[in-house]
């Protein structure tokens, strides 16, 4: 009885012969385990470093917004089992730098105590020092706009507030778990550090500035774990009545207005509350984090889907070679399992090398991804420990995606008799194929092209798994182009459709339309369009979001709001536009009632019909009329900024007149914006570059497999005709012929399912900020078509090589026996 040892020495014998074909398919495993190890376990460490970043600088859990408050109310929620109360002042102030150009910014002024560091949201300072006790005139400075704007500690800062100015020294440059990612509100979520920044200053400072002594206008909280957050909340509530604010509204508050209008009438004073999902930093981090997220998960499994086809494909082959040697075996004894798991070891094999390779680079990927993503967003508090756990998951994926893939061609093997085993296949009878039924003239086709049509036809089992894994890498190289020309759409919609301006005007909170007027007439102004945009939640159902609604002058020609077909869209009387992610956010279509609450203030609620959907893909507002955003504030001729065009570029004495105007904060460029586009998805291409070279090196090991395969399985075949004289040129010609059009078939197929894979990411990965759309250039079509084409013809010529140079006798001799 042959002993099983032996059974492993032929395992090791056929990979060894076939380890060009193995190792392809070990390739693809890497790189799937390599992806989905680096990317999730890149994800876990972002997440850990968010949550450490959090927690060490105590993050709040709720904030509530309120006119004014008496600080005594604070220390009375303080009071309530489980809750930890703490009140400060935030308010908006204008920085001015005092340039050549005059230029000021849009500040927003947020209080600290002096002296010792806050209970809740406090600061960390990167350089200098905290906020000194006493009366001295000190700032923080949140890290991006210091870096922006070359400002370090020790240099002066004059700020803005109203008509009066105040100079202060800078203490310190500070990161905030508030503005890890600055955001201005859920409506701005990424101004430029050029025209906005956050200063932290003193209680007593902010108090004399803003004129609240012994006020606040903010509550933050932060909730213990084992008590129960509506009663807390409850509590706070009555605290609140107890001091005249008689209303606190958040985004779980059902959509009517049933008895708002009284209110509003009455001017009953609201609070409004958000927790810390929706605080609009986290809010936005939490959003990128997911998207991430689901790239870490998708990408990896495409890769390993078409690791499980090609040992499929592979293990397929390889028992049709080895039909007689399977007879054998079974003939001497071995019984059907022990033939099952001889065949099983290939895909074990190939998926333990495969995993553990895979695992190895992924965990070094790891912290290479995390320290590039917390690089770039500067995460103070940077968590980078071993995920073993995703490693482990890692491997057992990579090795049961090939032991299910090579179950069924395994199965069949230790299903095969063996006297039949052991008796070559009968050739398959003689027939017309179905191409020269389809054309009648293909036998009178010189043989050049006569046999590669007969080829592909006479064995389509063969042709559709070959075609299978050309579709499977031209949809692979196709998914990460279209990532490419999302992006490059994305930035051309956004940047040369939608917003025609050159800059925009910023006023200090609501100005007037005459302010727009005069700027209109100044020398080097083309155009000035005024526009009015406040902040506003707005409720369907159970659905809520948080955005803003701007007022847009009718057939504006700087702001082209298009639909999601293309074409212009504009504001209508009556009614709201909404965009692609507000609509999927809502569940809204044109025609349904939306509830409008105006997140300051009191004045502005109602409720607006849909009128149309706009496809904007930076951003979530709603639009209306101007003159109708300006009716439903009660607020005639308001308007909180200008969209502007140049003559041609600004001197510094334009620039320096527009920013002399009572009314104007900053001025934000069209230009500068675009930048901080770009800047912000360094990463994002830095993770589609990985992307992109690991589906250019899954394509080429797909299509060489296939393709060697199908060479070689067929070697007796062309024995016979280099027996009978055909020469080496025209032996190529014809498997290169064959090969071609199966190519073409293939890229047939992959092209549309590249297409639907990447309108499935693209769903998957859209957020409420950037609106992802399977946007796929003819180029990437192209491109992708003829990588497929290039590397089918590079991968076949070692194949070609080896079976015009085998030995006749010897490959005659084999088939013989």
């Amino acid at each position: 009885m042959v002993t099983v040892p032996k059974l492993q020495r032929k395992l090791l014998r056929d990979l060894l012969a076939a380890k060009a074909q193995f190792a392809a398919v070990i390739l693809i495993i890497i790189f799937g385990i390599a992806t989905f190890v680096g990317t999730y376990e890149s994800y876990q460490n972002l997440y850990l470093s968010y949550e450490s970043t959090y927690e060490r600088l105590s993050m709040a859990d709720y904030w509530i917004t309120v006119d004014y408050l008496p600080v005594r109310a604070t220390r009375e929620m303080s009071e309530i089992p489980g809750v930890q109360a703490q009140g400060r002042i935030v308010g908006d102030v204008t920085i001015d730098l005092e340039l050549e150009t005059g230029e000021r910014v849009a500040g927003r002024v947020v209080s600290l105590p002096a002296g010792t560091h806050p209970e809740i949201n406090d600061v960390r300072v990167e350089s200098g020092g905290y906020l000194s006790s006493g009366t001295r005139r000190e700032v923080l400075l949140e890290k991006d706009f210091a870096e922006y704007h070359r400002l370090e500690p020790g240099a002066l800062l004059t700020i803005k507030k109203g008509d009066s100015k105040a100079r202060f020294q800078i203490a310190g440059i500070v990161t905030s778990p508030e503005y890890l990612w600055v955001s201005k509100s859920a409506q701005e979520p990424m101004p430029s550090p050029r025209t906005f920044g956050v200063l932290f200053m003193s209680q007593s400072q902010v108090e004399q500035l803003f004129g609240m002594n012994g006020l606040v206008n903010e509550v933050n909280l932060i909730l213990d774990d084992d008590i129960e957050n509506g009663a807390a909340l409850e509590a706070v509530s009555r605290i609140l009545r107890t001091y005249g604010v008689k209303r606190m509204t958040s985004k779980d508050e059902p959509a009517s207005i049933s008895t708002k209008k009284t209110d509003i009438v009455q001017g009953v004073r609201t609070a409004y509350m958000i927790e810390r999902e929706d605080q609009p930093s986290h809010a936005l981090l939490k959003q990128d984090l997911d998207g991430f997220q689901q790239m870490s998960v998708l990408f990896p499994m495409l890769f390993l889907s078409l690791a499980a086809l090609a040992i499929y494909v592979l293990l397929n082959r390889v028992v049709e070679s080895q039909r007689v040697q399977i007879g054998l075996m079974r003939a001497l004894g071995y019984s059907r399992l022990q033939v099952l798991w001889h065949y099983m070891g290939f895909a074990l094999v190939v998926g333990i090398i495969g995993s553990v390779i895979g695992a190895v680079l992924g965990h070094a990927m790891a912290a290479a991804l995390t320290r590039e993503y917390i690089g770039y967003l500067r995460i103070p508090y940077v968590v980078l420990q071993p995920q073993w756990a995703v490693v482990l998951i890692g491997m057992f994926i990579g090795t049961m995606v090939p032991l299910a893939a090579g179950l069924l061609p395994a199965w069949a093997t230790s299903r095969i008799r063996p006297a039949e085993a052991m008796r070559p296949p009968a050739p398959p009878a003689g027939h017309r194929t179905l191409i020269e039924i389809l054309l009648p003239f293909v036998p009178r086709l010189p043989s050049m092209v006569k046999l590669p049509l007969r080829n592909i036809f006479r064995n389509t089992r063969r042709t559709l798994f070959m075609a299978t894994g050309v579709a499977s890498a031209v949809a692979m190289i196709l998914v990460s182009m279209s990532f490419v020309d999302m992006m490059d759409w994305l930035i051309e919609t956004q940047f040369e459709q939608i917003q025609n301006y050159d800059a925009r005007v910023i006023f200090q909170g609501v100005g007037g339309m005459a302010t727009a007027n005069r700027i209109e007439h100044l020398q080097g102004i083309e155009e000035a369009e005024a526009i009015l945009e406040m902040p506003y939640r707005l409720k369907h159902g159970e659905q809520v979001a948080d955005t803003a609604i701007m007022g847009l002058e009718p057939g504006s020609s700087m702001y082209n709001l298009l639909t999601p077909e293309g074409s212009p869209a504009a504001v209508a009387v009556d009614g709201v536009l909404l965009p692609l992610p507000l609509r999927d956010k809502l569940g809204v279509e044109p025609g349904d009632e939306l509830y409008l609450e105006p997140l300051v203030g009191s004045v502005g609620e109602t409720q607006k019909q849909v009128t149309g959907i706009v496809n904007e893909p930076m951003g979530g507002r709603a639009y209306m009329p101007l003159e109708e955003a300006q009716d439903l504030l009660r607020l005639p001729g308001a308007a909180t900024g200008v969209l502007l065009q140049f003559e041609g570029q600004p001197s510094a004495e334009l620039l320096k007149r527009i920013y002399n105007l009572p009314e104007v904060a900053s001025i934000e460029f069209a230009g500068e914006f675009r930048r901080l586009v770009d800047e912000t998805m360094g990463f994002f291409w830095a993770f589609i570059g990985v992307m992109l070279t690991m589906s250019f090196g899954l394509g080429i090991a797909i299509i060489f497999n296939g393709v060697t395969i199908n060479v070689l399985e067929r070697r007796r075949e062309i024995a016979i005709m280099r027996a009978i004289g055909m020469s080496n040129r025209q032996l190529t010609a014809i498997i290169t012929l064959e090969n071609l059009a199966i190519a073409v078939l293939g890229i047939i197929i992959g092209l549309p399912a590249g297409y639907h894979i990447a309108n499935y990411f693209m769903a998957q990965t859209s957020t409420e900020m950037m609106s992802m759309v399977a946007t796929i250039y003819p180029r990437s079509y192209i491109i992708a078509a003829m990588c497929a084409l290039i590397i089918l013809l590079v991968s076949q010529l070692p194949a070609i090589k080896r079976v015009t140079t085998m030995n006749l006798s010897t490959v005659t001799k084999d088939w013989s026996e």
